[in-house]
């Protein structure tokens, strides 16, 4: 269990690291960090991608402990739902109150909006943490 846990976390803070480079044409400056200074850029979205992937691995435990199954990635099941709808609506309040209320940061006219939150986080969390964990549970761990 801790080598899928730290696994997971890996591959999660690997693949949110990647997207989080590639949605930044979605934000602007403020908070993110700027290409004229490198390795605070670097530095500001390697931390955002670990808070991410530690997220995910959290969220997996209390999906565990929620349906009192800890292999729960191992077939489709309720797990697998809670997940899907949990960590979109976590990302969209940490959108909200990120850009409205203490502008920590902000998104440019691109960024496309669901109910005036980005789209691209959203679906963030939507895609990444499946991906991670189907990652981590067939081809670190040897598992079908």
């Amino acid at each position: 269990m801790i080598k899928f846990l730290l696994d997971l976390f890996f591959i999660s803070s690997l693949l949110n690291f990647a997207w989080e480079i590639s949605q930044m044409r979605f934000y602007s400056p403020l908070g993110m960090g700027s290409l004229d200074n490198y390795n605070d850029f670097v530095k500001i979205h390697w931390e955002v991608s670990l808070k991410d992937a530690l997220v995910v691995v959290v969220a997996y435990l209390l999906i565990g402990f929620l349906i009192r199954n800890w292999q729960w990635v191992k077939t489709f099941n309720s797990g697998w739902i809670i997940l899907s709808m949990a960590l979109p609506l976590w990302q969209g309040i940490i959108e909200y109150y990120s850009v409205y209320m203490y502008s920590r940061w902000a998104y440019t006219g691109t960024m496309p909006l669901l109910f005036g939150i980005g789209l691209s986080p959203l679906l963030q969390m939507l895609i990444l943490p499946s991906i991670a964990i189907l990652l981590s549970r067939h081809y670190l761990n040897g598992e079908d």
